[in-house]
């Protein structure tokens, strides 16, 4: 049976978690309860499943994701505070994916891309240049997806893959204006996407008050793109089905809501900063030297199993 569906069949009997079990749980982890923390962490497994199935196009091996995405959920129980207002998932989403993405900066040009998907994006860009050009604005994803003759789903998510902070491809051009690569970005850690963004405040476990000063739309768009409440991002055509507008809408939402939370962030920063209460940089983890064998990923005896 193939490793993952093993492992999913085995950790599926174990139930999740209510917001009033995670808080007792919490409760007994900071007072040393090692068998809290392990139901806390059994419960949320398939959390870290749901985020590595996000970066397996990336090239590195899901098990390898899945096994760092492991540790981030460790140190994300050990640290969990329900007091700050939101559920595990939300904070223990950040710690996955700090780690599965740190661990795949860290492989760095070891990660190759499928050629097939190296020559879509390709022909994507090219496309999209050409008809810039021909219409004199960006052309939407409907105009894309008749020109490559492909659904407008598959348009849509690649429009994100290059455009977004989940590029595919180390040489896809990210940011407003295309100029940086992800291979840019994997190599420089202070470089900012607006996941970045978002994940990093996440860090001062202050989230929730900024969003309250955003409106109900902006608040929920975030929320649901970036899956700050279950850790699962949406695309941009379930967020628009949700509220019932178009994909562009949605993401014009998503554009303005990110830029007020980038201004909101770096006030709050600059506060903390005048009160001498920066937050601790973190360490990543350390990189693989080789992929893991085949075999089920470890349900947590300690460590993951490397």
């Amino acid at each position: 049976m193939d490793p993952i569906r093993s492992y999913l069949k085995d950790i599926k009997s174990i139930p999740l978690l209510t917001a009033k079990e995670e808080i007792d749980l919490a409760t007994r982890i900071k007072k040393g309860d090692l068998k809290a923390k392990r139901q806390m962490t059994l419960s949320n497994l398939r959390l870290v499943i749901n985020i590595a199935k996000r970066y397996s196009h990336l090239g590195v091996p899901l098990l390898d994701l899945v096994e760092e995405g492991n540790l981030g959920l460790m140190k994300a129980v050990v640290k969990y505070n329900p007091k700050k207002g939101f559920r595990f998932s939300t904070y223990g989403a950040w710690w996955i994916r700090q780690y599965i993405t740190r661990a795949i900066a860290n492989q760095g040009k070891t990660v190759r891309i499928p050629v097939y998907m190296t020559e879509l994006i390709s022909k994507f860009k090219r496309i999209t240049e050409e008809l810039a050009q021909k219409l004199g604005r960006k052309p939407t994803a409907m105009e894309i997806a008749r020109r490559m003759r492909l659904p407008v789903e598959r348009i849509e998510r690649l429009q994100e893959l290059v455009t977004a902070a989940q590029a595919t491809s180390l040489e896809t051009p990210v940011g407003e204006e295309g100029e940086t690569e992800m291979i840019d970005l994997l190599e420089d850690e202070n470089a900012k996407s607006p996941q970045e963004d978002i994940s990093r405040f996440l860090q001062h476990e202050r989230i929730e008050a900024l969003l309250q000063k955003m409106s109900e739309r902006e608040r929920r768009v975030l929320v649901l793109r970036y899956g700050l409440d279950d850790g699962v991002s949406r695309t941009l055509g379930e967020t628009a089905k949700h509220f019932g507008i178009t994909r562009e809408r949605v993401r014009q939402i998503e554009v303005v809501a990110i830029r007020k939370l980038r201004v909101l962030i770096a006030a709050e920063e600059a506060q903390q900063a005048a009160m001498g209460n920066l937050p601790t940089p973190i360490s990543p983890p350390k990189p693989k030297t080789e992929a893991p064998a085949q075999k089920k990923p470890s349900k947590l005896n300690g460590k993951p199993r490397k």
